[in-house]
């Protein structure tokens, strides 16, 4: 039998598998496109050659981008169309102060609320970062990197944390990634997340809250340099 459109709109089932809609696939690899390098900060978006390159049209794309924009990674111009934003050094130095303070009571709160399920998760996942950077695979590296971040974030159980958090993160993925591409500054992260996530593990709420301060301090520093 052959229902009505309306009816079976009215009617959704409680099995149907929510798919993301195009514009958020787009604006997912464009993200991925910024935070790479690929796509560089100050660089005016090339409409067309970027619908041939995704493979998508003009309408999807420009949804994209107002979500981009909404994110503050890109800037909207009429008739001139989108540039990825480049942040200023007072934009760096703002953000990353924010950011270490959300880490730190993120951490914290993690220490003291996180399910031991949620902790071996973590763990796992900082395994996998030290994989990735001893194969030296800077990608697979990375994304175990900000999963840790997002992992300690969401074990603390605070989704106002959560909200603003993420905004602000992404606005440094790209300084994020950046700063790996230096032999001495990637050692020197893999270093302070051995110690932040140690000390997550055994619960001392303090010292992972120093070491994560200290961490998000030091990728401060790095991307303020030669500014």
């Amino acid at each position: 039998m052959v229902y009505p459109a309306s009816d079976v709109a009215a009617t959704p089932s409680p099995f149907a598998i929510n798919h993301p809609t195009l514009p958020a696939v787009i604006a997912d690899r464009l993200r991925q496109l910024i935070t790479d390098g690929t796509l560089k900060p100050g660089m005016w978006l090339n409409e067309r050659d970027l619908c041939e390159q995704l493979g998508v049209s003009r309408t999807p794309l420009r949804e994209a981008y107002r979500m981009l924009a909404s994110d503050g990674l890109l800037s909207i111009q009429p008739k001139r169309g989108a540039m990825v934003i480049e942040l200023s050094p007072a934009d760096i130095e703002n953000i990353f102060d924010v950011l270490s303070v959300l880490e730190g009571l993120a951490v914290r709160q993690a220490a003291q609320r996180a399910s031991d399920g949620e902790l071996a998760h973590i763990s796992a996942l900082n395994a996998q970062m030290i994989a990735g950077y001893e194969a030296g695979d800077i990608r697979a590296y990375f994304a175990a990197s900000m999963g840790t971040h997002v992992a300690i974030n969401r074990a603390a159980h605070n989704p106002a944390l959560s909200a603003v958090y993420d905004r602000l993160n992404l606005q440094v993925q790209a300084l994020r990634y950046k700063s790996n591409l230096d032999p001495d500054e990637w050692a020197a992260g893999v270093a302070d997340h051995k110690q932040f996530v140690a000390a997550l593990l055994l619960r001392d709420a303090d010292g992972a809250e120093r070491a994560i301060r200290a961490h998000l301090g030091s990728k401060k520093s790095f991307n303020l340099r030669g500014r």
